[in-house]
Order: structure tokens, then C-alpha cells, then sequence
């Protein structure tokens, strides 16, 4: 596992190397490109035109704004909000739908062309030009300022070296450090994978992948998925943050398969991942992280705290003895969510 991670990591500093020592290329004076104002465009949407007006400055576009539309409350949303920050950020007509709006998308999209067509802008050259900017972008995302080799650097370089992160349609990645302990309390710095963000109105969903036992065979040395919902308080203090929902297999809505249980089943001690999933994982649920921050191993939970709550008086944390590099990595890698959680911009 050590081996995988210094390929990884290896290879993410050689390419970031590779481009901070390419020599970097002087542009050009901005000119004029477009005649500056606000223009008006319509396109069919799902239920209708979809009206937007687009500011214009001479050299950007600078805002789209839907200003009417009759599309369906709740679907139409994701598209209304996401479609115009991504003609903004683009800088062109030329972007992706979002899934479940495709009609509302493209009637965003459409009425933008129609605007920027008001307003003189040849959109077909616009578009064509735009997609080689983005192209160059791509080649030359590992550039940056600071060529200094860290997560941040690294985290950056995934998410836009590639059609991911931010607005886009696949989703934030990130790789996080994790305190992992094994069976006979040895501690070791490891990495973990945030392979899944997506910010909701409240909370943020995530997928983190870790590896948690390390006593088995190099064979059978599977990583956990954990699929975690993480709250977004209103007093935006991070201690307040809460556990929404953790799962090692489906997400909260029950549709889709968001977690993997890696470790062992049953585990050396007996004990099953079902009784994980009715027991000890659910324990989590509501708590704080200032809560969660004064737990290292699976000792620093009272057994009054544990056996709290609706039909929990017959649990007890003896149930686990003997598994606790499961129970243990579990507690690590909420630490570990959480402080990455303090990142998203709420937080700030």
C-alpha cells in the first residue's frame, strides 16, 4: 500500500515538476471584443421560452441572469443556478447540461447564443475559440505559482488538470491525510480519497476511501468506502457540524450502493458487519464534531453515551472487543472528514 501511494504521489510530482519548469509564455495585450452592455435572448426550455440577459464588458462576458421562465420548481433549479456560473466561468455558450434539466439547460444555453448574437458576437467563432483556451488550460493546469509539493498543490492540480472539481460534471476530489492505527495501537500517517463531494442546501454528502485493517494478506487488503453526510450549521462554526447520516453501504435516500465495507466479515473477533451497521455505526449519527475531536480509540466512548438513545439500553461496546481496527479507523476517518469538511468555503 506504501508502494501504491509513493507511485501516486510520485507521479503527481513529476508532472507538476515537468510543468513548473516549462517556460511560461507572455499574452498579449487584452483588445476589445465585444460591444459592452446588457443584452436580452429567449429559447425554448421545457415549459416554454426561458428568458436571460447577459452583461457584456469588452472583453468578458461578465454575468447571465434568467429573468423568466415557467419551468418546474425543484427540477429546474440545478440548471437555473449552475448553467449560467458555468457561461460565466467558461466564458462561452459552449457548456454541458445539467442531468435532469437537459431541456431547462439547453434553454438557458440557447438564449444566451441568442443574446450574445444581439449584441454583434459571431457565436460559432466564440465557441471554437473558447474550447482551445480550455484545451490550453488543461495542458498547462500543473503551472501554478507555487510549485511546492503538497496536498493543496496536489488537490488543486486533480480537480483542474481534468473535467472535475467545481461546476463541473463530474465532482470536488481530494486527497486528505488520515491518522490510521492497527491492532496493536501502532500509528501511521496514511492518505485517504474524497472521491465524491457534493454540496446540498444544508449539508454536504460525501464518499471518503480508506484502508482500515492492515493485518490481512497483501491479497485481501480491501479499502472502506464510507458514504457520510456532514451538516453545514448555522452558526458556521465547524464544532457544530453534525454526523447527518453514515453508511457503508446505501446513501440516505436507499437508492444508490455509496459504501463498501472493506475489513473483514466477520472480523477475527466475531463480529459481523451487520452488527456494525445496527450497533456501532449508528452511534455516530447527530453527533458533533466537537464531539467527535475528543475521541481517538473506541475506549473514549462512555458506555452511558453508547447505550443512549431509542432502543440502544441493550448495546454495549463489548460486542466490538476485539475488532478494533475497525471500530478505531472509524472514528479516525470521521476526524479526518471532518477537518476536511472545514475547508468548503462555508467555513470561511
Amino acid at each position: 500500500m506504501k508502494n501504491l501511494l509513493t507511485r501516486v504521489l510520485f507521479t503527481l510530482l513529476c508532472v507538476m515538476m515537468v510543468a513548473c519548469s516549462s517556460s511560461t509564455g507572455t499574452s498579449d495585450s487584452e483588445t476589445a471584443k465585444f460591444t459592452a452592455g446588457k443584452y436580452t435572448g429567449s429559447a425554448p426550455g421545457n415549459n416554454g421560452d426561458v428568458e436571460v440577459e447577459v452583461e457584456l464588458s469588452e472583453t468578458a462576458i461578465v454575468s447571465v441572469n434568467v429573468t423568466n421562465h415557467s419551468e418546474t420548481a425543484g427540477i429546474s433549479e440545478p440548471a437555473i443556478e449552475q448553467v449560467p456560473a458555468a457561461i460565466v466561468e467558461s466564458q462561452t455558450w459552449d457548456v454541458d447540461t445539467v442531468s435532469g434539466a437537459t431541456n431547462t439547460s439547453k434553454g438557458i444555453i440557447n438564449a444566451t447564443k441568442a443574446a450574445l448574437s444581439s449584441a454583434g458576437v459571431d457565436v460559432d467563432s466564440l465557441a471554437v475559440a473558447k474550447e482551445e483556451e480550455k484545451s490550453e488550460e488543461k495542458a498547462d493546469s500543473a503551472s501554478s505559482t507555487s510549485c511546492e509539493m503538497s496536498l493543496d498543490n496536489i488537490n488543486t492540480f486533480l480537480n483542474e488538470s481534468a473535467d472535475m472539481g467545481e461546476g463541473s460534471i463530474a465532482n470536488v476530489v481530494a486527497v486528505i491525510p488520515i491518522n490510521h492505527v492497527n491492532g496493536p495501537r501502532d500509528e501511521h500517517d496514511f492518505y485517504a480519497f474524497v472521491n465524491f463531494k457534493y454540496k446540498a442546501r444544508n449539508y454536504i454528502k460525501y464518499q471518503i476511501t480508506y484502508l482500515s485493517c492492515t493485518c490481512r494478506s497483501a491479497d485481501v487488503n480491501y479499502w472502506m468506502t464510507a458514504y457520510v453526510e456532514l451538516t453545514l450549521p448555522e452558526s458556521g462554526n465547524l464544532d457544530d457540524a453534525e454526523i447527518r447520516y453514515l453508511s457503508y453501504d446505501l446513501d440516505s435516500a436507499g437508492h444508490y450502493l455509496g459504501g463498501f465495507w472493506g475489513d473483514s466479515n466477520p472480523t477475527p473477533a466475531g463480529a459481523t458487519y451487520e452488527m456494525f451497521k445496527e450497533e456501532y455505526i449508528p452511534f455516530f449519527t447527530d453527533k458533533p464534531y466537537s464531539y467527535i475531536k475528543t475521541l481517538d480509540f473506541v475506549e473514549d466512548i462512555s458506555a452511558e453515551d453508547y447505550s443512549a438513545g431509542e432502543g440502544r439500553s441493550s448495546y454495549t461496546l463489548d460486542t466490538f472487543s476485539g475488532s478494533s481496527v475497525s471500530t478505531n479507523n472509524i472514528i479516525r476517518m470521521l476526524n479526518a472528514l471532518f477537518e476536511y469538511h472545514g475547508t468548503d468555503a462555508y467555513f470561511e
